[in-house]
């Protein structure tokens, strides 16, 4: 399955890099880029795009093999995070950057390659804050595996996004933050 999603990646990549729209991929795929592979059934991306930028996006997420509406480009558009499906079955996740913390994800992101294709990813500490934001089984699980995984793990830089995340969302950040970081531990004790 994930060899298929890879698929999929790489069709974006370089669909997108025809459009001439930059992209860093986040969720679970880059999740597994960093800790031993996880199971994922969507390829998640947060594009560089500005108003200028919708036909040529449109045009790259269909090339890609998204099904994507005009309705749906509004709401890309409106900032919103939108699932969409592709033509393999799988869900394509888009959302642009529209946060000082988007920004900062995407000037920090690392080049991996993917079967001979660079593609630029979300580093743990910003896969971290992301899930934090989420907040779903799922997302508490990919933290628990990155705390566990990543050696070096820049917990300041977590710590340092916290609040602004908070006070843009309303999600209670430092608590899902300290929370995880218990759960962490705990694990370390237990082993």
């Amino acid at each position: 399955m994930l060899l298929v999603l890879v698929d999929l990646l790489i069709r974006v990549a370089d669909e997108f890099d025809k459009a001439r729209i930059r992209f860093v991929l986040f969720g679970g795929m880059a999740v597994s880029t960093w800790v031993p592979e996880r199971l994922t059934h969507d390829c998640d991306v947060v594009a560089w795009a500005g108003k200028r930028d919708v036909t040529r996006l449109q045009q790259a997420l269909l090339a890609a093999g998204a099904r994507v509406t005009a309705l749906e480009m509004r709401w890309i558009h409106e900032r919103r995070f939108v699932r969409l499906g592709t033509a393999a079955g799988f869900k394509l996740d888009v959302h642009l950057v529209t946060t000082p913390h988007d920004r900062a994800a995407f000037a920090q992101a690392r080049p991996v390659e993917h079967r001979g294709r660079t593609v630029m990813v979300a580093r743990p500490e910003d896969l971290i804050l992301y899930k934090l934001k989420a907040w779903r089984g799922q997302d508490q699980l990919d933290i628990a595996q990155l705390l566990r995984s990543v050696r070096g793990l820049d917990r300041e830089y977590v710590d340092s996004w916290l609040d602004a995340i908070a006070k843009r969302t309303g999600a209670p950040m430092r608590d899902r933050w300290k929370q995880s970081l218990e759960n962490a531990r705990r694990v370390e004790e237990q082993r």
